[in-house]
């Protein structure tokens, strides 16, 4: 069984042209493992801390070069002869040397960078898949066992707005769910040739084809419902229909458009208040064959979540991102409120995979579903995709099907169905 040897951290460029942090691992065995850590646009207010050096005249003030000295001069010696098993171990170890409740001391991609590459080099280790040991990790956490069955289904966004995109959408994503009676395979077929044909779509319309910071087009519509009708027009096209074959998804970051007690749309003549905007959201649902709504409502808001919950739960996955922001207290907030339906896993909002491990245990104990979802500045890490199977979430969310950081979780998902889901 390997010792670790040697950890090396260093910036690297992620797919938005802002500095993130690798990292390489070592055992004492010779075997060497290379992680990223992926960094957030829309970020909510209840996510762990990233380190940033903030000097303005580096890169904008987005380097890591404190983050990596601290991994090669404070944590890397530290953790010479430990076993990359001692996972939970050294996940408390970290947690407790930040000693802050964001990580605004060491940081959560610090942190989550030797958090990975634990997971990393014992599966190595162990010689096995890397999803295998990600589910075994979990059982011998939490003594539950989860079959692997299955690849998540996963949700496209194939249209960019809010923070994601220059255009007049407020709404951040505008998605495309593949029915999960399909496999992965097929899924994957189903989202490229909606991405493909959506592109015609907008031509033929005169509208942008550009992209956005997640692969989605970013088109110059003048409302979020032009888009949803472009994305309906779309499937007729490709003769997919609508509440069968696919489903809509939107992820509307609605924190990012409230302000003073209102929403602010720009297709609306005036803001709208709680229980007018409360309404539009409910029609939407039920006009679009909405299947997965990320982020509805303001992330304080906890009552008109509650509202929309016992409105529309039945029919939809009611997905809280900066609601929960993969925290476990704030998950057991919105569970005791009976806010939502659906948590969305993003490891980088909190810091070690021992905590999102915690929160996944919590929400499948509660009979709620999960969507592991990447971040807008990726990386070419595949890491988020063995763990969406070996945790055996419902969905993943990795963005278009389009830009190499995005299709590389895409791919290798679909090579685990092909080659090693057995």
């Amino acid at each position: 069984m390997g010792k670790i040897k040697r950890i090396h951290a260093y910036e690297i460029i992620d797919s938005r042209g802002f500095p993130t942090i690798e990292g390489q691992l070592v055992l004492d065995t010779g075997i060497s493992v290379t992680t990223s850590v992926p960094a957030g646009t829309s970020l909510g207010k209840y996510e762990a801390v990233e380190l940033r050096d903030k000097d303005e005249t580096r890169m904008k003030g987005m380097g890591v070069l404190q983050a990596a000295h601290i991994v090669n001069e404070l944590i890397a010696p530290k953790l010479i002869g430990v076993s990359p098993l001692k996972q939970h171990e050294v996940d408390y170890w970290l947690i407790k040397a930040d000693s802050t409740k964001n990580k605004s001391k060491i940081g959560a991609n610090t942190i989550l960078l030797i958090s990975q590459l634990l997971v990393k080099a014992a599966a190595k280790d162990q010689g096995v898949p890397l999803f295998r040991y990600i589910n075994m990790l979990y059982q011998s956490f939490f003594k539950t066992a989860i079959k692997l069955t299955r690849i998540p289904t996963p949700i496209f966004n194939i249209l960019n707005g809010g923070k994601h995109a220059n255009n007049n959408l407020e709404f951040q994503e505008f998605q495309v769910v593949p029915s999960s009676a399909f496999n992965f395979d097929s899924a994957y077929q189903i989202g490229l040739s909606v991405f493909h044909e959506l592109k015609d779509v907008l031509e033929y319309r005169n509208a942008n084809i550009s992209v956005g910071e997640e692969g989605g087009f970013t088109p110059n519509f003048s409302s979020n419902l032009d888009a949803l009708e472009a994305i309906l027009e779309t499937l007729v096209r490709r003769n997919l229909k609508v509440g069968v074959d696919t489903f809509l998804g939107l992820d509307i970051a609605a924190s990012h458009f409230f302000k003073d007690d209102r929403y602010y749309l720009k297709d609306k003549q005036h803001p709208l208040t709680k229980d007018e905007y409360l309404k539009y959201i409910i029609d939407l649902t039920k006009n679009y064959t909405i299947l997965v709504l990320e982020d509805p409502l303001d992330q304080d808001d906890f009552e008109s979540w509650q509202k929309l919950n016992a409105a529309v739960a039945k029919n939809i996955y009611l997905v809280g991102d900066d609601l929960i922001a993969t925290n476990k207290e704030r998950l057991q907030k919105a569970i005791k409120q009976n806010a939502c339906t659906t948590v969305l896993v993003k490891p980088n909002q909190i810091g070690t995979i021992t905590e999102t491990f915690e929160v996944i245990d919590i929400a499948r104990k509660n009979n709620m579903n999960s969507v592991v979802s990447h971040r807008s500045g990726e990386t070419n890490d595949t890491f988020i995709a063995d763990f969406a199977v070996g945790v055996q979430s419902d969905f993943v969310k990795f963005g278009a099907p389009s830009r190499g950081e995005r299709v590389v979780k895409y791919n290798r998902l679909w090579q685990i169905e092909r080659e090693e889901l057995k």
